[in-house]
């Protein structure tokens, strides 16, 4: 477990690397951008609003209609990259701390050949 002092390496850096995607992702959401380069508007969690001043056009159209279409899609990008940073920094959390070995695994294949067991032998019966 994370938390706990013989956590390894990778399993205290992962989730310290999930949180700071998932904050960024926050601030993301939180800052004000541009919409085709004229109009400006707040944030996505803010409401995604116009500036006061912008000017209705041929170019960009309804500016609060653009304004919460892209501030959508930002918080939507944002929820996505959040969620998939969260999993990973869960999962990352509780990876198991050492690989099993190839007995204790049952892998067989991993192993070396025991006896009457060879390399490139089809499967197949002996003829």
């Amino acid at each position: 477990m994370p938390w706990q002092p013989e956590a390894t390496l990778r399993q205290r850096v992962v989730p310290a690397v999930a949180a700071v995607i998932v904050v960024g992702a926050f601030i993301y959401a939180l800052l004000p951008f541009t919409f085709a380069g004229r109009v400006e508007c707040s944030g996505a969690l803010g409401g995604s609003e116009p500036a006061p001043d912008t000017p209705a056009g041929i170019i960009v159209g309804n500016p609060d209609l653009a304004c919460a279409d892209t501030g959508g899609r930002r918080l939507v990008n944002a929820a996505v990259v959040g969620g998939a940073a969260l999993v990973l920094g869960l999962a990352g959390a509780f990876l198991p701390s050492d690989p099993p070995s190839d007995e204790e695994s049952g892998d067989v294949l991993a192993g070396e050949p025991t006896d009457g067991q060879r390399h490139g032998h089809g499967g197949g019966q002996e003829r």
